[in-house]
Parts: structure tokens; C-alpha cells; sequence
């Protein structure tokens, strides 16, 4: 009898890894963004000192654009090539700069960006740590193939990790000097990218602007809407109080 119990449960722990198993390769990823998109990125810190010390002696492929606080970039999305393996994404941009009146000229650059559909594809083409930067877009589920990424990322000079919903990568030494972390949003896409010291003190933050009315305050817009609101109401009680 206690034979049958065991071969019970042992076949029903097997079902069910089995079926957990199916479930994680079935991820279906999207790619969550659309054309005649703009976003634009907004350095929020920038601590030159820090930067200079890190990076001195790398070459320019290996560490990221000295900036400004409050230099802005802009991205705008011209075309989405869906293929069997990949999406390629084709882009304007506009250089970091701190006057965004340079945004309403021609892009500084018009560029090409493949999304691989399977994450063990992405990181092939992470060869230094400053690559993982480049992850600037991920499908969504995001966080399913961020893990999934780390788990297939296969490149002994970075470590690759998932924490708190962030991607976080660092160079595979014993003293690394930084970290870079990626904040994804639900469509896949950066919200902050920061650059972490040894200390735990971060001297690049990069984030991402997300406006829904472009020049207004979307809490201001509601508190508008819920003013004039109150006031219909009011003067709807006022007349017939008076009738």
C-alpha cells in the first residue's frame, strides 16, 4: 500500500515539473512598441569625477558617452520589420543634448536596432558591459526574458544577474568597479539605466520621459477635469435648491 502511495506521488511530482517545465518554454514574446513613436531619455545624474576615475584607460567601445545633467536624447521610431527570429527597428535620433529645440531639426542619426526573439540570440551580441546598455528595448513578458536571458547568457567576462525586476550586469572580477542596471517598464522598454560604483553610489542615471499630453502635467490635467466636475454639480444643486 505504501509502495502505490509512493509511486503516486512520485508520478504527480512529475507531472507537474513536467507541466511547469512546458509553461516556461511557452513564453511567447511581443514586441510591444509601435511606429511614429517618440521617446526621450533625460540624464538625472552625471558625476564627472567619478566617471573619469572608472573609465580611464578604457577604450571608447567599452564605456558610455561622457554627458551633462539634464541633457536629453530622443528616439523616434520610423519602421518594424517582423521576421521569424528577430525584430529590426529603424530609428531617428537625436543626440544628448541640453537644448531640445535641436529635436524639432533633422536626426543626428538614422540607425537600425535588432531584437532578437530568443534571449540566448541577444546575448551573443553582448561582448563588452557596456553591450548590455544597448538593451534599450526587450519584449514583453520583459520579465520572463531578462530571466531567461541571464539564465542562456553565456559570456565569462560579465556577470549577469536578475534583481528586483532589473537586469544588472557587471564585469566577472573579484573588484569590479561599476554595475549597469536596466529598469524595464511593462512594454519592454528602459525606464532608468544607472551606472553603479563599487560603493554602491550611482554616477549615471539615465531616464526615460514619459509624457501622455506633451508640455502638461497629466495630475494637473485631473485635477482640472475633477474642478469642473465639482463646479457642474454645484451649480446643478444651486438650481434646484432654487426651484
Amino acid at each position: 500500500m505504501k509502495k502505490k502511495t509512493y509511486f503516486q506521488v512520485a508520478l504527480l511530482f512529475i507531472l507537474i515539473n513536467s507541466f511547469i517545465v512546458i509553461n516556461a518554454t511557452a513564453v511567447e514574446y511581443t514586441l510591444d512598441i509601435d511606429e511614429n513613436t517618440n521617446w526621450i531619455w533625460r540624464v538625472d545624474e552625471f558625476d564627472e569625477d567619478t566617471y573619469d576615475d572608472i573609465f580611464e584607460g578604457y577604450s571608447a567601445e567599452e564605456k558610455p558617452d561622457k554627458l551633462n545633467e539634464d541633457d536629453q536624447q530622443k528616439i523616434s521610431i520610423t519602421d518594424i520589420d517582423t521576421r521569424d527570429e528577430k525584430w529590426v527597428i529603424s530609428y531617428e535620433r537625436w543626440d544628448y543634448t541640453d537644448d531640445t529645440n535641436d529635436f524639432s531639426d533633422q536626426p543626428d542619426d538614422e540607425k537600425i536596432k535588432t531584437v532578437y526573439k530568443d534571449p540566448e540570440d541577444e546575448g551573443d551580441d553582448i561582448l563588452v558591459l557596456e553591450d548590455i546598455a544597448s538593451m534599450w528595448i526587450v519584449p514583453s513578458p520583459h520579465i520572463n526574458y531578462i530571466e531567461e536571458f541571464h539564465d542562456e547568457f553565456d559570456n565569462p567576462s560579465i556577470d549577469v544577474s536578475v534583481e528586483d525586476d532589473k537586469l544588472v550586469a557587471k564585469n566577472a572580477i573579484e573588484m569590479a568597479k561599476y554595475e549597469i542596471e536596466i529598469e524595464y517598464g511593462d512594454d519592454g522598454l528602459a525606464e532608468e539605466i544607472e551606472y553603479i560604483d563599487e560603493n554602491g553610489d550611482t554616477f549615471i542615471k539615465i531616464t526615460l520621459i514619459r509624457e501622455t499630453v506633451p508640455g502638461f502635467n497629466v495630475g494637473l490635467i485631473l485635477l482640472l477635469i475633477f474642478g469642473v466636475i465639482a463646479i457642474i454639480i454645484w451649480r446643478k444643486r444651486s438650481i434646484f435648491s432654487s426651484n
